[in-house]
């Protein structure tokens, strides 16, 4: 169950679970960090207790400070990023279009696909190195 805190920093005392419930965005920071598992020795499956984020940095061996640095900024872009969605672009700003309607028209590899030219012949691999011969 996730508690819900105040707005603010992380802090370490906040569950790992929490976090990453409110900000997704700190998944990788997670992952690089090292395993969220705990192997207890003769269990067969690893289990995820809910631990602390000092409970984190202590079994992973992590320094707190700069753990909690990249967590709070990682969460800060996040909210800010999650404010700024909608808003209207002002004349000359960079972000125009963000957080609008997506492109009109294709998107993605199927956007690319063309249809066979005429003017290709298929050839065999096989047959081509059969007439080459060992070499």
């Amino acid at each position: 169950m996730v508690t819900s805190r105040a707005a603010g920093p992380i802090t370490v005392g906040w569950r790992v679970d929490e976090i990453l419930a409110r900000y997704s965005s700190t998944g990788p920071i997670f992952l690089q960090g090292g395993r969220l598992y705990v192997a207890s020795p003769g269990s067969l499956y690893a289990s995820y207790p809910g631990q602390t984020l000092g409970e984190y940095a202590a079994r992973g061996g992590l320094a707190v400070g700069p753990l909690l640095a990249l967590l709070n900024a990682a969460a800060d872009s996040e909210t800010l990023a999650g404010r700024t969605v909608g808003r209207p672009p002002r004349h000359g700003d960079e972000s125009r279009g963000r957080g609008s309607a997506p492109p009109v028209g294709s998107i993605g590899y199927t956007g690319s696909y063309r249809e066979p030219s005429l003017d290709v012949v298929d050839v065999s691999v096989v047959s081509t190195l059969e007439g080459r011969g060992p070499q």
